[in-house]
């Protein structure tokens, strides 16, 4: 990712720890970051929403090339939580 960006998540994440205390935690993890473009690839994926070049990784949403907004990234956010439920069940 290139510095400009990262450069400013550091600078926002204190904001938003200051807006919402918790925000910041050892236990957090940074998935990843909205952009304003659509996906111009799609990371190719099984029928469990799983990649198939890299195991335990889910490319899901816009950015993966499987949706194209918001809502319907939240569906195909729902849909692959529901495929690794019935993985580990």
């Amino acid at each position: 990712m290139p510095e400009w960006i990262t450069a400013k998540m550091r600078q926002a994440l204190p904001y938003f720890e200051k807006r919402m205390p918790g925000f910041i935690t050892d236990e957090a993890i940074f998935i990843g970051a909205e952009t304003r473009t659509s996906s111009p690839v799609r990371i190719l994926r099984n029928k469990d929403f799983q990649s198939l070049t890299v195991k335990g990784l889910y490319p899901i949403g816009e950015g993966s090339g499987y949706s194209g907004g918001i809502v319907s990234s939240a569906v195909d956010g729902i849909k692959c939580a529901d495929a690794i439920v019935c993985e580990l069940a």
